[in-house]
């Protein structure tokens, strides 16, 4: 991210999700009161504590809290993101991510939408053509958001 997409982002708090998985992991990063994403990828889960290291580096201040989802491979990902919150003296939670899958494939085609006689296909009957991790960790952030604004309503 260059010096001037940063300078957007340097007063906003940054929410790291993660939606982690055995041989690949979805990483978004959005802001923390609008869950409007700023960055996502998709790592492979032996690379991920490296590649979390230097999106720490990069968003340096800004990343306020990290949230893991609860599916597969959580424990060992949860754990990663426990030691980086450590060090970075933030909290790291982790969350619920029933059906953020099947979500992050709607979503992928929002993005994307189906060309030729794939669009005469309903969306819900389509099935994305590359990995959809890193829409699946935007919506375990935007979740994970949306629910502790409704908390702090109460």
């Amino acid at each position: 991210m260059s010096s001037d997409q940063l300078s957007g982002i340097r007063d906003q708090a940054l929410l790291l999700a993660v939606d982690p998985g055995r041989e690949k992991s979805g990483v978004a990063i959005m802001i923390h009161d609008t869950a409007e994403l700023v960055v996502k990828a998709i790592y492979p889960t032996n690379q991920l504590e490296r590649q979390l290291q230097a999106l720490g580096e990069q968003y340096k201040g800004h990343i306020k809290e990290l949230v893991c989802g609860n599916g597969t491979n959580h424990k060992y990902v949860f754990h990663l993101l426990e030691n980086l919150a450590q060090q970075w003296a933030i909290t790291a939670q982790l969350v619920e991510e029933a059906h953020t899958t099947e979500m992050a494939r709607k979503r992928y085609f929002q993005y994307h939408p189906p060309t030729g006689l794939k669009r005469l296909v309903p969306k819900g009957m389509l099935y994305p053509p590359v990995p959809v991790d890193d829409f699946t960790a935007w919506i375990i952030g935007e979740q994970y958001i949306l629910k502790m604004a409704k908390h702090a309503q109460v």
